[in-house]
This record gives C-alpha cells, structure tokens and sequence, in this order.
C-alpha cells in the first residue's frame, strides 16, 4: 500500500471515529437534558399536590396520608436526582414517573377529601348550630307558656276557692278581665324577650362554630449532640482522632398548617465561601417535630463555622424563602 493511501485510510478512520465520539456525546447530552426535564416536572407535579393539601387543610381537612406520599414522591425525586449523577438514566426514569404518578394521585384525592370536609363543616359548623339553637327556641317558648299557663290555672283556682258571693259580683268579674288583659301584655314582653334572647345566643354559637381559636405560629431549627442533647456540642477535633462526628438537626413546625421545608447545611472554614454540603426536603405536619442524623467529617485543620439553614416555600409566590438558622463554631488540629 502506497503512502499516500495509508494516510486516507488513517484520515478516514480518524473521522468516523471523531464523529461516532461526537454522535454519542451529542446523544448522552440530549438523555441529560431529557431526564433534567422530567426531574422538573416531577418537581412541578409535587407542588401542584402540596399547593392542592395546603388548601384543603384550611377547612381542617385530615392530610396525613397525603402528606406520607408527597414525602415518598419527593425521595423518589432525591433518589432519582443521584442516580442521573452516576449516570443510570434508566433507572432515574422510573422512579421520576413513579413520583409523577403519586403526585397526581394524592393532589387528586386531596380535592375529594377537601369537598367531603367542606360539606362536613357546613352542617356541623352552620346547619347543626342552627337546628340546635331553633329546637332550643321551641323548647324555651313551649316551655314558658307552658309554665305560664299552669301558674295561672293553679291561680284561678286559689281565687275560685277563697271568693265569696256577695254583692260585688260584677265588680269582681270586671276586675278579672283587667287582669286577663295585663297578663296577655306580659305574656308578649315576656315572648319576644325569650326570642330575642335565644336568636343572639344562636348566632353566638355559629360564630363561635365558624371561628377557630387565636394559636401561636412558629418554626424552629436547633442542632442536638450525637447523644440528642442540647448541650456538650463538639468544639475541638484532632485529625485522625475524632474528626468523624454526629449531630442531630431538629425541625418543629408549629405553623397550623403543613410546611414544606428545606435544611441546608453551609460549611466554612477561616476566610473560605461556604459551602453547602448537604440538602435535605420535607413536607411537615402540623406540630410535627424532623430530626436530621448528620455524619460529618472535616479532614482539614482550620476553624469551621457550620451553618444550618432553614427554608420554607411560599405556595403563592412559588419560591423558597429563608425562615431560620442555627450555627455551629468549631476548630480542627493536626496530631501532636
């Protein structure tokens, strides 16, 4: 073979392998693209189905289950966001459709059950008060002319036994007829007293029915010992000693409502940027109490600050915003 035709046959080969390269990469970056969209709408499709559970629990609608599988759709999400990392397309495929599916599923139970509560409150809040305080109008206006009756007939008939005939008859009668007429009068003050009584106590009872209690609202982030102990946190660290460490981060969420919130873990050491080294979500119960496990090892000398950050979303603005923190100083040693 002449020269010249080694050197085609080299330039060729170099070709169709340089574009078999380019053709993969081009392929394994349209996957990437590809699964960060589905991850997106996974995540879109879970705030749809947070967004539906906050509203419903306005109205006092029980959301427990809803919110355990909004947490099973977002490991689903947090799983399939590490596996695109290693580089298992396939499998973070299945898992983001699998959160996909459940979202869907729980935002639309969340809508049955947010209509079966509102027509539960609508008698029990509104219906029921109302039926309660007119039964109570017809008891208490039976019950005085009841009342009132018996206490004139046993009246009469005191009166009936101690009269005497006598010539005073006539004037007797008529002093009875005045009496009749004044008790009448008496009777109707007395009515609309009762009735007026028994209206306002009724709207008290609706409004009482329709307006929950004041309660205090507030969130929390605090850091525990390996021990869970809110003291004895460690301050200084030997390298190859005891520079592996645990921490417990707490979460309270004492909004009346769910929240959906995320820890952010931000480490700096000296004069460095922080950094964030780990990420955690979850969507919180009312009065529900997260506590994080957190295995930590720094591996450099140097005074550290760590930086425990917490986020909450706002369901109107669609954005995560900063609520709280709590932070820890600690400094690292080389063995002596």
């Amino acid at each position: 073979m002449r020269m010249w035709q080694k050197i085609s046959l080299i330039a060729i080969t170099l070709s169709l392998l340089f574009a078999s390269f380019k053709s993969g990469t081009i392929a394994l970056s349209s996957s990437d693209v590809t699964a960060n969209e589905e991850i997106e709408e996974a995540r879109a499709k879970l705030r749809e189905a947070y967004n539906a559970t906050v509203d419903a629990t306005i109205i006092g609608t029980n959301v427990n289950e809803a919110v355990n599988k909004l947490n099973t759709a977002l490991e689903y999400i947090t799983q399939a966001e590490n596996l695109i990392s290693q580089g298992d397309l396939d499998q973070a495929a299945n898992l983001t459709r699998a959160s996909i599916q459940l979202s869907e599923e729980t935002r639309i139970q969340v809508q049955e059950l947010k209509i079966q509560t509102g027509l539960v409150n609508f008698y029990t809040k509104l219906v029921l008060p109302m039926v309660v305080a007119v039964i109570s109008l017809g008891v208490g206006v039976y019950a005085f002319f009841f009342g009132r009756r018996f206490w004139k007939k046993r009246q009469e008939k005191k009166f009936m036994e101690m009269k005497v005939k006598t010539s005073n008859k006539t004037m007797t009668n008529l002093s009875k007829d005045t009496d009749s007429h004044q008790d009448k009068d008496e009777e109707k003050m007395i009515l609309v007293a009762v009735l007026s009584a028994l209206i306002i106590v009724a709207g008290l009872l609706v409004f009482v029915s329709l307006t929950p209690a004041p309660q205090e609202n507030f969130v929390s982030i605090y850091i525990l010992n390996s021990e869970g102990k809110a003291y004895n946190y460690p301050e200084l660290l030997v390298l190859g000693e005891n520079d592996t460490f645990r921490l417990w981060v707490g979460i309270e969420n004492f909004m009346n409502r769910i929240e959906y919130g995320i820890v952010e873990v931000k480490i700096a050491n000296g004069s460095q940027p922080e950094e964030t080294a780990f990420s955690f979500e979850r969507i919180l119960l009312n009065r529900e109490v997260w506590k994080i496990p957190l295995n930590m090892t720094l591996n450099k000398t140097g005074e550290y600050t760590i930086r425990f950050e917490l986020w909450l979303y706002n369901e109107m603005k669609a954005v995560f915003f900063f609520k709280d923190y709590s932070s820890l100083q600690l400094e690292v040693i080389s063995e002596t």
